[in-house]
């Protein structure tokens, strides 16, 4: 199976912090900022479940979240985490595979775009983009180095990340979708966006604009 994370679930967290300290989580937690109370929320790849424990600790009641996430080993993390007061429903499943009749005021992707390529990172997008209410937003957040505009240690790590993750979790993609552009070819526009780890990474939150906007 492509994008399989059960290899290294146990450790996934630990990797991350040997490589960025809390950057990835901070990344996401800027994020949450745009998850209101009473809020229906989709979490895509949500990983071993921490953002869940975020959320809990946030939103102590209250919240309808789905979670989506392919890994078996990942998911088992994931229903042990504390969820507090809110609604969650757990789906194992490509997100690719995943259908819904639930509309959702915000979308969390957290570094799952990396996995795809350009062509299957613009269908994903267009696939979830009718699954978001009017006025909801998209929080993304995941590794950012454009193509001959990336300094060279970033393109030097990107490179060693995506040779480890093809051949331990059979990673399809070969490098980044340019994200960006594809949200704005599907009608997004972006609300705020921040950089850190020199760059590397990038949070941003997006909405669709009206269509007289785009």
């Amino acid at each position: 199976m492509a994008n399989n994370y059960d290899p290294i679930a146990k450790h996934y967290d630990l990797l991350s912090w040997l490589f960025f300290g809390r950057t990835e989580i901070n990344a996401q937690l800027e994020l949450l900022a745009y998850v209101k109370p009473g809020s229906s929320l989709l979490i895509v790849g949500g990983g071993t479940g921490w953002i869940l424990d975020e959320l809990a600790s946030r939103y102590p009641e209250g919240l309808c979240v789905t979670y989506v996430e392919p890994s078996g080993k990942m998911m088992a993390l994931s229903q042990k985490r504390n969820l507090g007061g809110n609604k969650v429903r757990f789906v194992q499943l490509p997100i690719e595979q995943f259908v819904t009749e639930e509309r959702y005021d915000c979308i969390l992707t957290g570094f799952v775009f990396d996995n795809f390529s350009h062509e299957k990172a613009a269908r994903v997008i267009g696939l979830l983009h009718p699954l978001l209410t009017e006025g909801g937003h998209w929080l993304y957040a995941d590794f950012h180095c454009p193509p001959r505009k990336g300094k060279l240690w970033q393109r030097m790590l990107l490179r060693t990340m995506y040779f480890s993750a093809r051949l331990i979790c059979k990673v399809e993609a070969n490098d980044l979708p340019d994200a960006e552009a594809l949200f704005a070819a599907e009608g997004f526009g972006v609300v705020t966006s921040s950089y850190r780890y020199g760059g590397f990474i990038k949070s941003i939150v997006l909405t669709a604009l009206p269509a007289a906007l785009r």
